[in-house]
């Protein structure tokens, strides 16, 4: 199989990026480059899942986070899986990966 060339595909994409696909979030790195750049900095310092609802938590830039906290200006905590946390920045949806930080430069 032919690898797809990476450039000039987002435009395209910025569209369906923000749909669920297959039931999963869109992961941060499919967003469009104008979203990422737009997304602050998420230091995952810790990812606490637990089976039982209400007891899952994450620790992102020094907070604890419960589902509905806010780890950054304009950054929701909607969901917390078992291997990643499901983010919500303005109504865009994106998921990362456990403890995989959020460096914007």
């Amino acid at each position: 199989g032919e690898e797809a060339p990476v450039q000039g595909v987002d435009a395209q994409r910025d569209v369906a990026g923000q749909c669920l696909r297959d039931g999963q979030t869109t992961v941060i790195g499919s967003l469009s480059q104008q979203t990422k750049n737009d997304i602050p900095t998420i230091y995952y310092q810790r990812h606490d899942y637990s089976g039982r609802p209400g007891q899952s938590q994450v620790v992102l830039n020094g907070k604890p986070l419960k589902p509905g906290g806010t780890a950054a200006a304009g950054v929701r905590v909607k969901d917390i899986l078992p291997d990643s946390v499901v983010l919500d920045y303005r109504g865009t949806e994106f998921r990362l990966r456990a403890l995989n930080s959020w460096i914007n430069l």
